[in-house]
């Protein structure tokens, strides 16, 4: 049996109306969906997860079970004492996944890399997906790229293309303009500040005369250094947390410098967005997402156009992911009109579609995608994108949609290889490329509106063709209908 998607599913067998169903559920269950732990590991394997079940519960009922084989048999037992024919469908990648022992499996991996682990490593013999594939009676994947990287890997399994379901909400987006100001009512940092000359913004002052002349011992650098290391060695130890958090506060207040009463006054209570506004989404601790390149080419792209907005949504709260950025910011000492909006706090649902009617564009500088749903989001929405094409992106993203940066394979390690050996590759973005792609997707918001808006409706097109919810759910419906044809019915328990 091919594994490729047969698109109208001329190899499932009929399904049987009769039949009632449950699909044992499984994730990572990091309370993603409820805005908890965003940016940890597996977190958007959950939110795929939850944009499938409405979809999922069309074919039967949908219970949430733990990915171990326990509680997945257990659930399983259940099911058929209620007169439900179980089928276990997983949102895992292979080396997390866990078969359940008596029922259908079907796991739907999201994979970024055009190579997949063959073989066992780091002592973990689920590292070899060619063997837990065996495992399972159906892989469903988002995309061409993916099934094509199975496949060179020797997996055998059918492989289904279902793609991710956009939500309807996207879709009603109003168009983008250029004059409509929006308020996102969240906490923000905004750069560069209005009222702080250029000059002053990247170093903090020179030592004063009375600073300089101190013996090295007694600077204040110096002096911060060793107040650090006795309070750490000898009084930390003695004190209770919540105190250490108090006094610790107190020293970061007291001990600020320049820069850092200067990142302060550029936090803002609230952002109102209007103008060339591009929007970008990531963890960024997440090594594919370069942010390095996004902050570097728009800034010294777009840097005399004070109408042009980056809006970066970061998705973690760890304040050394925060000061990293901030810190590279610092360092790039690139003097500029545009502003950088750094949002670091959980957007509701609802303030998310408010920031993409603020945006005229998504801009994403990633190395490597499995799916990238803030690009399909955007397109639905009728925004183009500034993006590289590689990856699962090439699924679905084309110049006739956006600027396509241009990018070229180099070595890259898979993210759960401890080994850190480069045994495939991902997407070095070439940054003159970017820079170019930006000024030009500038200038077409802001002078040529018919090619924009020619721009917007191809990607919507696309997208409720491709990845909207009514668009997915035949797919769907036709890949898990062929579980009939490729598993025996199990008997009910009496």
């Amino acid at each position: 049996m091919s594994p490729l998607d047969p698109q109208l599913g001329s190899d499932a067998a009929p399904a049987d109306p009769a039949r009632r169903r449950a699909i044992l559920l499984t994730s990572y269950q990091t309370g993603a969906t409820r805005g908890k732990n965003l940016g940890v590991p597996g977190y958007s394997y959950d939110l795929v997860a939850q944009l499938f079940v409405p979809l999922l519960a069309r074919w039967g009922e949908v219970i949430p079970v733990a990915r171990e084989a326990g509680p997945l048999e257990a659930a399983a037992q259940d099911a058929r004492r209620r007169g439900l024919d179980p089928v276990h469908v997983s949102f895992l990648p292979f080396q997390d996944f866990c078969p359940a022992p008596s029922v259908p499996n079907v796991i739907v991996p999201a994979w970024e890399f055009p190579d997949a682990p063959d073989h066992v490593f780091d002592g973990n013999p689920h590292n070899d997906w060619l063997a837990a594939s065996r495992k399972c009676d159906l892989v469903l994947v988002g995309g061409q790229f993916t099934v094509e990287t199975l496949q060179r890997a020797g997996i055998h399994t059918p492989i289904r293309i279902v793609p991710v379901p956009t939500p309807d909400d996207y879709f009603r987006i109003p168009t983008w303009l250029a004059d409509r100001s929006i308020r996102i009512p969240y906490s923000a940092y905004v750069f560069p500040h209005p009222d702080v000359p250029a000059a002053a913004l990247w170093d903090a002052p020179e030592a004063s005369e009375e600073e300089r002349s101190q013996p090295a011992a007694l600077s204040p650098g110096r002096m911060r250094d060793t107040m650090r290391s006795t309070y750490s060695q000898y009084v930390k130890p003695l004190v209770p947390p919540t105190a250490h958090t108090w006094i610790k506060a107190i020293a970061r207040k007291a001990g600020r410098n320049a820069w850092e009463r200067y990142v302060e006054s550029c936090r803002r209570p609230h952002v109102d967005l209007s103008g060339v506004v591009y929007s970008c989404i990531f963890n960024p601790g997440d090594g594919r997402k370069n942010w390095e390149d996004l902050f570097s080419g728009f800034i010294w792209g777009l840097r005399e156009h004070g109408d042009a907005a980056l809006v970066v949504k970061l998705v973690t709260k760890e304040r050394i992911w925060i000061d990293r950025i901030l810190m590279y910011y610092r360092r790039l000492g690139l003097a500029h009109r545009c502003k950088i909006v750094l949002l670091t706090d959980y957007l509701a649902p609802e303030h998310m579609l408010e920031l993409v009617r603020a945006s005229a564009y998504y801009l994403t500088t990633t190395r490597a995608e499995g799916n990238c749903l803030p690009v399909m989001n955007y397109l639905a929405a009728g925004r183009p994108c500034v993006a590289p094409c590689h990856t699962a992106l090439s699924d679905y993203f084309t110049r006739e949609m956006g600027f396509i940066v241009e990018a070229h394979p180099e070595p890259a390690i898979w993210p759960h290889d401890n080994r850190l050996r480069f045994r495939t590759t991902w997407g070095r973005v070439v940054w003159p490329s970017l820079v170019e792609q930006l000024r030009n997707s500038y200038h077409v918001a802001r002078h040529d509106r018919p090619a924009y808006d020619a721009l917007g409706a191809c990607g919507q097109r696309k997208m409720s063709q491709w990845a909207s919810a009514e668009s997915s759910w035949p797919r769907l419906r036709t890949a898990l209908d062929l579980l009939d044809a490729l598993t025996p019915r199990k008997p009910l328990a009496a």
